[in-house]
């Protein structure tokens, strides 16, 4: 693997948009930061690398369009103060951004957007329970796996990059996005099993930057055409799934212990699914091995 400066930018001088693959043209090009310098919190990026690529001004806007609320929510208080990084900065940037974006699951700005459930357990003879759950903004998952593959696209063009072509290339293959999971769940049986399970791969990308605010794995597997990948948002959020052939993907995910779930009966026939969230250890975590 080459080692790039982890103080300064890599910049391609891609001819291709690396998101959409149409030619870039004086009129419909533009400067793109793979890891956008508003998605983490202001100034993290300044003095750490980050990837610089050309883009079409359609794919950058509709980038900078997801990474708009779900900057917000994964930088969001209650989801961000339980982890190392989150200072007064970010915890600043969390606030003003939930006061100003808007949740495209909510319709709301993002400080307004806690959902909401509630429940009827029976109890005793005729007696119910009924219990409220409130829980942060929820980012939409279809959203945030769009963001990830964009921003997978954006380092799949640096690790294919043709200095002579001015051009990189895709993965071979689907993209198929495993797991979402916020921070009090980093220690579920999935993640931890997918991990370990990549751990060997050869890597490709292993990038941790923004003091502590962005983090991304992409391992290629040894003899075939399929590679893993995860990331972290903002501390607080993770995503991990694989590129390419998708029948070794489903070999690997089938070894991967399921989540553990409960059920509750409500009754006439209603019942409601659960389980309790995992922490990580520290010296547990192997998602981003040999990225730091």
């Amino acid at each position: 693997m080459t080692q790039h400066p982890a103080n300064r930018a890599i910049r391609l001088r891609n001819v291709v948009c690396p998101y959409c693959g149409c030619d870039l043209t004086a009129e419909n090009s533009t400067k793109e930061h793979v890891v956008g310098r508003r998605f983490v919190p202001k100034g993290k990026l300044n003095g750490h690398w980050n990837l610089i690529v050309n883009a079409c001004r359609p794919c950058n806007n509709r980038k900078a369009d997801l990474e708009n609320d779900i900057s917000a929510i994964t930088l969001h208080p209650e989801l961000g103060e339980a982890h190392p990084y989150y200072d007064e900065t970010a915890r600043a940037e969390g606030q003003r951004k939930a006061e100003n974006a808007i949740s495209r699951r909510t319709k709301k700005r993002v400080k307004d957007s806690k959902e909401k459930m509630k429940l009827s357990v029976p109890f005793v003879s005729s007696i119910s329970l009924n219990i409220d759950f409130t829980s942060p903004p929820q980012i939409d998952e279809n959203r945030a796996f769009e963001l990830a593959r964009l921003q997978l696209a954006g380092f799949f063009q640096l690790i294919t990059y043709q200095q002579l072509e001015e051009r990189g290339y895709w993965w071979t293959g689907g993209y198929h996005p495993l797991i979402m999971v916020r921070r009090a769940d980093f220690g579920n049986s999935v993640i931890v099993d997918f991990a370990d399970a990549v751990l060997d791969w050869e890597p490709r990308v292993l990038g941790h930057t923004a003091e502590g605010f962005y983090s991304v794995c992409i391992r290629r597997h040894p003899g075939e055409e399929c590679w893993s990948w995860a990331m972290q948002w903002n501390g607080s959020t993770r995503l991990a799934g694989f590129l390419g052939d998708l029948d070794v993907a489903k070999e690997v995910a089938g070894t991967l212990r399921p989540l553990q779930m409960r059920q509750q009966e409500l009754g006439n026939g209603d019942v409601v699914r659960f389980r309790t969230e995992v922490p990580l250890k520290p010296e547990d975590d192997r998602l981003f091995e040999a990225a730091y």
